[in-house]
């Protein structure tokens, strides 16, 4: 690894040394008053009308183009919307590099830049009112080239590892593809699929939707979409690409993606299959089908190779175990006339998963440590089915209608083996467990939401309505056959074979409408109103084997019951915004009921009824943003069942039908900026809440190191979160790039740990610098390298908790090379060290992978790839982190050391890029 810094710092310093020149001047309108702002200043040489660089200029008018050969004519073409073209040519000599040009006068022209400029003289980058327009062939890339490579190369666009696009440090939301949705918008979906030399422009904009929904958005926090608007030669016609392979330790991929595109008509197909850790489902497709939204994010973990999981729950491609996935999907656009757009999509998803994990827990009280070790075997299958569909109406040139309804379906089925020990500092062995489980799941879930919108003419007078609904069922029984013993004296013996059968409802329906009146020119009133109705119903019935030992028909009263809750929320608020020069300021205030009947089968009826005022206040100056605010949620209903969850006899969950909501504080504050003149970016942001009758869990453990886990409301319960992102691009000559970028992630949280009535607050650091370096030699040559140290420390104001820290270290080195012609070389190496875990976990795990790939054919059309993954047959996945009073350390067993031959075949030419960690083994198409 410190042999490609050396080399960077290298290149960095040679390149830097070359001899080279500079161009500059300043641009006005034909008046002379006013300075123009962002026009693109492009460089040519004289003789190809071959690009050599260009810059926009400052809101000064001025500009200054560096890094320009000598003793080479050169032509300068500079091009502002609604303004003539301004052409000169020029050449700099060792004698005169730099060269001023003086004041350009810019004339007013009504034909458009595309009928003023020759193809060859279009530029780089154009702004647009609102609206900013790249010139993709001004940006080169290799034939197989996607969509995210192409993306990389323009100004201000940052994607990370995950697929996350920003633009110049604002989220992009969606993705078009001319002016259509593209499988639901997902960007990851584009990106890694379509051919970056189908794409004629790129054009960057505000998302209009999500301004449409809070027209006083700060720009800063405002969205933007991108649109992808195809050469017309394919515009008529199919494309795409098919893949397949397979390797040893019977590794295999296969899979295809057709697209057509015809006038008004997209039609886009594609299938996968594989055993190799990817992905069955995005995060954006389990977000809004998986009942997530509706019960809540606690944790969320994305890995490099795009997989992730909810809440500690694995939806593959995180590593962990082995995974196959296969599935399929179906994506249909069309225009009816010029007011009505209908998008229709269709998904399937399998995946079967093997897991095995070895976990060391230790808990601390005073002089008493507790360490419980767990090992899990596991294999499971879950089939998705997903349908969904837009509907898009232009009423009239004021309003707008959009209708989007979704289904899905799901069923899981799983066997698990759990056998767990524990024991202390003074009984070597106090209980062990062996736990079969067997897992039936099925779940059923309708969501739609209408949106209308409504423009007047009086500017920013605007009315929108929103309804949704959203009915959900999970049904889910769950076998259990468990042997526990005990040795503390007198040692026992408790076998338990049970079935816990459990329906879940959920229905939610609400109406919502905002309304804005501009007041004066710098003072405007929103007033919102906001309706909901919700109806939960969580039914839990426990049976016991009969006589026969084979049905269960025997149930259990003392681990049955059920919960029924509904409520009502309303909401009103009225709110102003205030422009004050380049301050603007938004105080409003909410008004809000919330009433909560929760009917248990045995318990007691218990009534809820709140009244709360809530204030807001948001302020944005400049890059500035900062916003305070307070919500309410009610707690989950699965958090009042009154019956304890004995699925894992030694840790053992109970509700609490007493909780009441939680009242979170909020604050936000947000620095956004990017300098187009110097390719920097700095984003900052600090996020934070304060709760009040927030839900934690309190715990007790008895004698026999049995644990059973209760939530309870708590005040002063703190999670404050911030980052620094920092980040310079330099560009030597023509397609030569270094990337630098520094970050640094630090997390703040108060909270209480209660263990055996144990009550002491528990203040948590956790933070994270990372560095990175890239650089891009002409699409030949491309090298990476990430370093990060992660650092966590947690602090107990009751001496009966020891304070516990924990130190990560992670590092990811990445080549890339191009040579020779129709070869490509690849290798990465991911290396992870954690000095402190347990006895029996291993501390470090390097995984290195490696690839040759071979272009032919006709094109590039064909592509075959050799690739190995985990070289040196090490990678295992090792993880510690602290939480409440205890250290926990996970060794995963995942995939190890295999070969793959895969040959991919490109239609039309349009293929996958060859080469990159995020690519490896996946020949460009991405799981979804």
């Amino acid at each position: 690894m410190r042999y490609i810094l050396l080399t960077l710092c290298s290149l960095t310093v040679a390149l830097a040394s070359m001899a080279q020149g500079s161009i500059k001047g300043k641009l006005v309108d034909s008046t002379g008053k006013q300075n123009l702002a962002l026009a693109t200043v492009t460089v040519f040489k004289a003789k190809d009308t071959a690009i050599i660089t260009y810059r926009l200029s400052d809101p000064q008018g001025e500009f200054k183009v560096p890094g320009l050969p000598l003793d080479v004519p050169c032509r300068v073409v500079i091009s502002f919307s609604g303004y003539r073209v301004i052409r000169k040519e020029f050449e700099l000599t060792a004698a005169q590099s730099q060269l001023d040009l003086g004041t350009f006068k810019m004339y007013h022209d009504a034909q458009s830049l595309e009928e003023v400029l020759v193809t060859a003289e279009r530029p780089p980058i154009s702004v647009k009112k609102d609206t900013i327009e790249f010139n993709a062939t001004a940006f080169k890339t290799l034939p197989t080239a996607l969509v995210e490579d192409l993306l990389k190369k323009l100004p201000g666009v940052d994607i990370d590892n995950s697929g996350n696009i920003t633009v110049n440090g604002r989220a992009v939301n969606r993705i078009l593809v001319d002016g259509k949705d593209f499988f639901g918008g997902d960007p990851k979906v584009a990106t890694r699929n379509l051919p970056a030399n189908i794409i004629d422009k790129v054009q960057v904009v505000d998302d209009k939707e999500q301004l449409d929904q809070d027209p006083n958005i700060n720009r800063a926090q405002l969205g933007q979409v991108i649109n992808l608007k195809l050469k017309k030669s394919i515009k008529q016609g199919w494309f795409g690409k098919a893949y397949a392979g397979g390797g040893t330790d019977d590794r295999y991929e296969a899979g295809a993606i057709l697209n057509m595109f015809r006038d008004t008509l997209q039609v886009s197909v594609l299938g996968f299959s594989n055993n190799l850790n990817r992905a069955g489902f995005g995060l954006g497709d389990v977000m809004s089908t998986g009942g997530f939204q509706r019960s809540g994010v606690n944790s969320v973990a994305i890995n490099s190779d795009g997989g992730f999981s909810l809440n500690g729950v694995s939806f593959g491609g995180m590593g962990q175990g082995i995974t196959r996935s296969t599935g399929g999907g179906i994506n249909i656009n069309n225009e009816f006339g010029k007011k009505v757009t209908l998008n229709l999509q269709y998904f399937y998803g399998q995946n079967n998963n093997r897991f095995d994990q070895l976990s060391n827990t230790q808990q601390f009280f005073q002089d008493t440590s507790l360490t419980t070790r767990n090992l899990t075997q596991q294999e499971s299958d879950e089939y998705t089915h997903r349908i969904g569909g837009a509907l898009r109406w232009k009423l009239d040139s004021f309003s707008n209608l959009r209708f989007t309804p979704q289904l899905s379906l799901k069923k899981n089925l799983s066997d698990r083996l759990l056998a767990s020990s524990s024991g202390s500092n003074y009984a070597a062995l106090l209980n062990e467990s062996n736990n079969r489980q067997h897992v039936q799941g099925n779940d059923i879930g309708y969501s739609h939401n209408i949106f209308y919108n409504r423009t007047f003419r009086k500017k920013e007078r605007t009315l929108n309505i929103n309804h949704g609904f959203n009915i959900y069922n999970a049904s889910n029984d769950q076998f259990n056959d468990i042997t526990d013993t005990f040795y503390k004296a007198p040692a026992s013996k408790r076998v338990l074979n049970q079935l816990r059968d459990r329906d879940a409802d959920n229905f939610r329906v609400s109406l919502s409408a905002n309304y804005n009146e501009p007041l004066t020119k710098t003072l405007g009133l929103r007033l919102s109103a906001n309706g909901e109705y919700f109806k939960d119903n969580d039914e839990l019935n426990t049976y016991n084997k009969d006589i026969s030992g084979e049905d269960y028909t025997i149930i259990n009263p003392s681990l049955s019951n059920g919960v029924k809750r509904s409520g009502s929320r309303g909401s009103f608020t009225s709110a102003l915004n205030w422009i004050i020069k380049k301050w603007t300021i938004r105080p409003g205030v909410t008004f809000q009921t919330l009433d909560i009947d929760n009917e248990f089968a045995k318990n007691p009826t218990i009534n809820q009824n709140f009244n709360y005022v809530m204030p807001a206040l948001t302020v944005s100056v400049k890059e500035w943003f900062f916003n305070y605010s307070v919500n309410v949620r009610e707690p989950q209903a699965t958090d009042l069942q009154p019956v304890v969850d004995n699925t894992n006899t030694l840790y053992q969950q109970l509700g609490n039908p007493s909780l009441v909501p939680t009242q979170s504080h909020n604050i936000n504050l947000n620095y956004n900026k990017f300098n187009t003149k110097n390719n920097v970016s700095l984003f900052v942001y600090l996020n934070g809440s304060i709760d009040k009758d927030a839900v934690i869990r309190e715990r007790s453990v008895d004698d026999k190191g049995v644990q059973i886990t209760r939530p309870i409301n708590a005040d002063g319960i703190w999670r404050f979160s911030g980052n620094v992102n920092v980040s310079k691009q330099f560009k030597f000559k023509s397609n030569w790039q270094l990337s630098i970028r520094g970050s640094v992630y630090t997390e703040f949280n108060r909270s209480l740990v209660i263990v055996n009535n144990n009550r002491s607050e528990v203040k948590n650091w956790r933070s994270t610098p990372t560095i990175s370096g890239s650089f891009n030699m002409k699409d030949k040559l491309e090298l990476t390298q990430r370093h990060s140290i992660g650092w966590n420390r947690s602090v107990y104001e009751s001496d009966v908790y020891p304070d516990l820290e924990v130190i990560t270290h992670t590092s990811t080195s990445e080549v890339i090379v191009r040579l020779p012609k129709h070869f490509v070389w690849e290798s990465s190496i991911d290396y992870i060290y954690n000095p402190q875990t347990a006895p029996g976990v291993r501390k470090s795990n390097v995984r290195w992978n490696a690839g040759l790939n071979y272009m032919f054919l006709k094109d590039d059309k064909g592509q075959l790839k050799l690739s190995v993954y985990d070289l040196l047959n090490q990678n295992i996945s090792v993880s510690r982190v602290t939480r409440e009073n205890y250290i926990q350390d996970n060794q995963t067993t995942i995939l190890r050391r295999y070969f793959l031959l895969t040959f991919t075949y490109n239609i039309r030419s349009f293929g996958a890029p060859a080469g990159g960690q995020r690519n490896f083994g996946r020949n460009g198409l991405f799981i979804f």
